[in-house]
């Protein structure tokens, strides 16, 4: 370490805080990497790579040290290409002006990016969630934590006796997270760690047991969620609140910023939703296709008429939560019922939904402090479209649809704040001037005019100037090393004036400057500076206003991403003919003319044939299939799985009447495949399965 250069100490001392991610250091306008961050993400990226000396007085051999970069402004691109191979990335700033710094400026980690963490919309799906896991496991209970940073919404559950990693495996399959942070007791489970990286292609983070120790999970449940929220936890299952205290700590050791907005907390007890395992949802193809792996050919691919990423989300979370209570269900699907029924209001709320954008993920980035002039004209231009939205749920009778116009709040304060504040087409950079409207704030204008009227006098002075040294070919120019100087071609480098002091000598031209020149164009640079600043400043605490409203927005998102899945919906069972099911608890399943809602959507050139299925409590308790290959075996079993599953959602379902007594669990193995690289047979899976 003596032997380095200040930089180099400085890049290291950061990195071996950071050891398990690619260390973004800030170097000027570039994000530079070294040593073997440098080669890996020349690699991964397609960088070529450099070198840098690492010292003054070392050996010959010892003296670079590979190195490769990229230009800060287009970071979130390189960012998404090394968080989807599942790598960790620490961003590390200058933390504070290098004009200004005495020595060597001071730099330090503003956040790390992982593939549970990630915010920028160029990373994600935007109709569907990015979770970040924890899972805490000992020998008697397991917990179970999921987050979406990007919505601030957390959902937690736990487990007791044999068969809780089974369930814990279960609970992963609805939520498909992106990040796993475990204990050493949940590491310990080889079948647990093999689906989350064989199955859900998860990055796995062994974090020990420090960070799941209960009185600091207690601590940080009580700061981030509040006192309520802390007793609704099982006091004799303490495996939730490890697990959720486990997923807090990592939040807060990577993130470094406000958390405050994620203060929604879901916890469910076993038997809340349908439970279903990796098997049934594989085979029942409910998010994506067996072998494709595509939306096309799914079940939510058939549900999915939302018209904003809110609402798809929701859609796909009801999809893969089916609920088990009937008095929920029956509300849920009452509300469908209202929207089928009136199909000029349907119609018209789902137009106001049209283009809204997405609420929920640009107030996560304001409150990240990520959020540019653009994120904030797309949430005035959501909060623009609220009025109308409210209007249209009024209007309905359902007492659901009512609620849903009551909790939402049309934010005309904030909207108006962003409008008053932000042009309405803002640049990218925040940090580049030009963002804040004309006529808000004085000095801006004043600082603008200045501008304005100085770069205007650059052409006169220029004419003038022809005019009295007689040089045609004189110009004007500005660059950002020299600043604004006269340039003159050889030609006539004889009659430049004494006055002219020479500045740069080029292959046919010389440049000068003088001292009206110089005056001038610190004038003009002073009031550019000075503007950009102000504008950033301007913005930022705009920013920070509502950022501090982030709980009313979210509420509000989340009433509209509800409207917008009902009326989705709605609109695909009036468009396929689907039926509402009577829902209760008599454990008979009776359908009538069932259809499969996909098999019949894929089908272009022939009808799909119904029929009915009849299963009771006490009678007809096992209905068995035969007949030979490709007779339909598959897709009628498939069929009236996918229709309990639909009526336990609140959907319509595909069929003329259709009764069905809650179900709490679907178990369902179609179609032959083998797992050679395990040494498993087609028969030696189906039975384990089985």
């Amino acid at each position: 370490m003596a032997e380095l250069t200040p930089m180099m100490k400085q890049y290291l001392e950061i990195k071996k805080q950071n050891p398990d991610s690619i260390l973004f250091f800030r170097l000027g306008d570039f994000y530079e990497m070294f040593a073997d961050d440098a080669k890996l993400a020349s690699r991964e990226l397609d960088l070529t790579l450099t070198s840098r000396d690492k010292g003054k007085h070392l050996k010959p051999a010892e003296e670079q040290v590979p190195m490769c970069g990229i230009p800060y402004h287009a970071s979130e691109s390189y960012i998404a290409r090394l968080i989807a191979k599942g790598y960790k990335v620490a961003i590390c700033e200058q933390m504070e002006d290098p004009a200004a710094a005495k020595g060597l400026v001071k730099r330090d980690i503003i956040r790390v990016v992982t593939p549970g963490t990630v915010t920028d919309a160029g990373c994600l799906d935007e109709k569907a969630s990015n979770f970040l896991c924890a899972v805490y496991a000992d020998a008697r209970s397991a917990g179970i934590a999921f987050c979406d940073i990007t919505t601030g919404r957390a959902h937690l559950t736990s487990f007791t006796g044999k068969d809780r990693a089974e369930h814990i495996i279960n609970e992963l399959g609805r939520f498909s997270p992106a990040e796993a942070v475990v204990n050493d007791g949940a590491y310990a489970e080889t079948a647990l760690v093999a689906a989350l990286r064989e199955k859900f292609r998860c990055r796995v983070e062994r974090a020990g047991e420090r960070r799941f120790l209960l009185p600091e999970a207690e601590r940080n449940i009580r700061r981030q969620f509040g006192e309520e929220a802390w007793n609704r936890l099982p006091a004799a299952v303490p495996a939730a609140a490890m697990a959720l205290g486990g997923l807090l700590s990592y939040l807060y050791e990577t993130q470094k910023t406000d958390l405050s907005y994620i203060n929604d907390l879901d916890y469910y007890e076993q038997g809340l939703f349908m439970e279903l395992d990796l098997t049934a949802r594989r085979n029942l193809e409910l998010t994506a296709t067996m072998r494709g792996k595509e939306k096309k050919g799914s079940l939510l691919w058939v549900l999915d008429r939302t018209q904003t990423s809110m609402g798809g989300r929701c859609l796909r979370s009801w999809l893969e939560r089916p609920l088990l209570n009937v008095a929920a269900i029956t509300r849920r699907s009452g509300a469908v019922a209202a929207l089928v029924g009136d199909t000029i209001a349907r119609e018209e709320l789902i137009a106001a939904l049209s283009g809204l954008g997405d609420m929920e993920r640009l107030i996560g980035r304001i409150v990240y402090g990520s959020a540019g002039g653009r994120d904030l004209a797309s949430l005035r231009s959501a909060i623009g479209k609220l009025p109308e939205i409210k209007s249209r749920l009024a209007a309905f009778s359902d007492r659901r649809l009512r609620q849903l116009s009551e909790e939402l709040d049309a934010l005309e304060d904030l909207g108006r704040r962003i409008a008053e504040t932000i042009c309405d087409e803002p640049p990218f950079s925040v940090r580049e001037g030009d963002l804040i409207r004309d006529g808000f704030h004085p000095e801006v204008d004043r600082l603008r005019h200045i501008l304005k009227s100085g770069k205007g006098v650059i052409p006169e002075m220029e004419a003038r100037e022809r005019e009295r040294t007689g040089i045609r070919t004189l110009k004007i120019k500005y660059n950002k090393v020299f600043g604004y100087t006269i340039e003159v071609s050889n030609s006539y480098k004889g009659e430049v004036p004494e006055t002219y002091i020479r500045k740069q000598t080029l292959a046919g031209a010389e440049r000068y400057i003088t001292q009206e020149l110089k005056e001038l164009e610190n004038s003009i640079l002073t009031a550019s500076d000075r503007v950009v600043a102000l504008e950033y400043e301007l913005f930022t605490a705009l920013r920070q206003e509502i950022s501090a409203a982030s709980g009313r927005v979210l509420k509000t998102a989340g009433a509209v991403a509800e409207a917008d899945a009902l009326a989705s919906l709605a609109a695909v069972a009036v468009r396929n003919s689907y039926c509402r099911p009577d829902v209760d608890e008599s454990g008979v399943i009776e359908i009538r003319e069932g259809r499969h809602p996909v098999v019949e959507r894929m089908l272009k050139d022939s009808l799909f044939v119904p029929n009915d299925t009849f299963l009771g409590e006490k009678e007809n308790r096992v209905a068995i299939l035969t007949g030979p290959n490709m007779a339909g075996k598959s897709t009628y079993m498939r069929q009236t799985a996918l229709i309990v599953l639909m009526a336990q959602m609140g959907s319509f379902v595909p069929a003329s009447h259709a009764r069905i007594g809650v179900v709490d669990r679907i178990f369902t193995r179609v179609g032959a495949s083998d797992d050679l690289s395990a040494g498993q047979s087609t028969f030696m899976v189906e039975m384990t399965e089985v």
